[in-house]
């Protein structure tokens, strides 16, 4: 997971839980896990096409979530993937590690009330601590492996992926399902007028 990603992530994450304004950019930089200078870069982009405001005074807000996650799912690929295999592997690697998560379709799930009504899940998406050893691991097709940061790991308590993160992984992966859950954790995100939704978070 690239760094930046890293940042867009955290940034999005928060604002989606009603978290919209940072005091500056050394608590973002710590939350991801980055440099502070890797954090003012990452959000340099969405500052410039009005997604964040940079404050006069310091710190900044998220203006639009939208294009924050949008931003973060269009810089994702699948080219850090570090295996795909078979269900049954991917299962028996998650027991033995101290933490994981699980991402993709089945992440969309569980962000989307636990009970799938969109779907087949199709393929898995499972995220394991930096350094894992998967040289063991035979070539499958039923999941990719990938790998996070500590905090990632640490972050994602309920060992799904975050939402942002879902979202961001499901629009990088191809195929039908991918796309089917992608849309509808859209439309849980991004159907309600964006300020109302705001308003709603803060009991406004």
């Amino acid at each position: 997971m690239k760094r930046s990603d890293a940042v867009r992530r955290v940034l999005a994450d928060a604002a989606l839980q009603g978290r919209r304004t940072w005091a500056n950019a050394t608590d973002l930089a710590w939350e991801a896990g980055v440099a502070v200078p890797t954090a003012y870069k990452s959000i340099r982009p969405l500052i410039d096409i009005g997604a964040v405001w940079q404050r006069p005074g310091g710190g900044f807000t998220v203006l639009d979530p939208e294009r924050v996650v949008t931003v973060l799912a269009a810089d994702r690929t699948f080219r850090d993937a570090v295996a795909t295999t078979s269900a049954t592997e991917a299962e028996a690697l998650a027991g033995s590690l101290p933490a994981y998560a699980v991402g993709g379709t089945r992440a969309a799930v569980h962000h989307l009330g636990g009970v799938n009504t969109v779907a087949d899940p199709g393929q898995g998406i499972l995220y394991i601590p930096e350094g894992a050893d998967v040289s063991s691991l035979t070539e499958g097709t039923d999941v990719i492996v990938f790998t996070a940061d500590a905090k990632a790991l640490k972050a994602w308590r309920a060992g799904y992926t975050s939402i942002a993160q879902t979202y961001a992984d499901l629009f990088a992966q191809p195929g039908w399902q991918a796309s089917e859950f992608r849309r509808a954790l859209w439309r849980k995100l991004f159907d309600v007028d964006d300020w109302s939704r705001a308003e709603a978070l803060s009991g406004d």
